[in-house]
């Protein structure tokens, strides 16, 4: 099998994150932050995907590549707007 290069964000919101990886509310991901390894700039919480999916992943590489390429995805579905919208 070919190895398919996947693009993600160096770092991404928490609530966006969350969302994506999780599909839980803004509410939900901040008080579950301390689950996702984060860094605060100003008053803003960021996750760098990467890091997030590999604690995720537990060590095991093949599960990281899955999970990542999944999660690629599903923020590619979250950033293009939606036919229905569009209307």
């Amino acid at each position: 099998m070919t190895e398919i290069e996947v693009t993600l964000p160096t770092t991404m919101p928490l609530r966006k994150f969350a969302k994506i990886a999780f599909g839980v509310s803004e509410n939900t991901a901040y008080s579950r932050q301390e689950d996702i390894p984060t860094m605060r700039l100003g008053n803003l919480l960021l996750v760098a995907p990467r890091v997030a999916l590999a604690k995720m992943a537990g060590g095991d590489a093949e599960v990281l590549q899955l999970m990542t390429r999944d999660f690629a995805v599903r923020l590619k579905q979250f950033d293009e707007p939606s036919v229905e919208g569009a209307r």
